[in-house]
């Protein structure tokens, strides 16, 4: 489980308001998103066609998958990324890849939108900040064992 540092009690009645748009995306400033406690909901494994990336001497087949967390608040708020397994590393860990999936706009003071680029860009710095990967690897291999 991922937990803000501030979660209740008055900082928490101060922060900005988030909002369910009619769109289906929540608006919030990213100071408040960065607040938000989320846990992991699910992760999977990727169904590959079969065919491997061949290298002299050895095959690789690459180990991917995804995960969905959720937000303790009302509304909720759905993250979901991509990640693969890169076994050149020593350890071998989970890389995020792709953009994240989410309803989340961020907004600015004004409560204007930043925008999906900028959007997306906050929500991978965010995913990048949380130890996600051990929670993955957790899920995994209860769900495929």
């Amino acid at each position: 489980m991922i937990h803000a540092t501030v979660t209740y009690g008055p900082a928490l009645a101060r922060a900005p308001m988030m909002t369910l748009s009619d769109d289906g995306l929540v608006r919030l400033t990213l100071d408040r998103l960065r607040t938000i406690p989320f846990t992991h909901l699910l992760s999977g494994l990727d169904e590959h066609d079969g065919s491997l990336l061949s290298c002299e001497g050895a095959s690789l087949d690459p180990i991917s998958g995804y995960t969905e967390w959720v937000s303790t608040t009302s509304p909720v708020i759905t993250l979901g990324w991509d990640w693969w397994l890169d076994v050149s590393a020593t350890p071998c860990i989970h890389t995020h890849i792709g953009a994240p999936r989410s309803n989340v706009m961020i907004v600015d003071a004004q409560h204007h939108d930043l925008g999906m680029p900028k959007t997306d860009a906050e929500l991978e710095r965010l995913i990048a900040s949380w130890p996600w990967q051990g929670a993955v690897v957790h899920f995994i291999g209860s769900r495929y064992a």
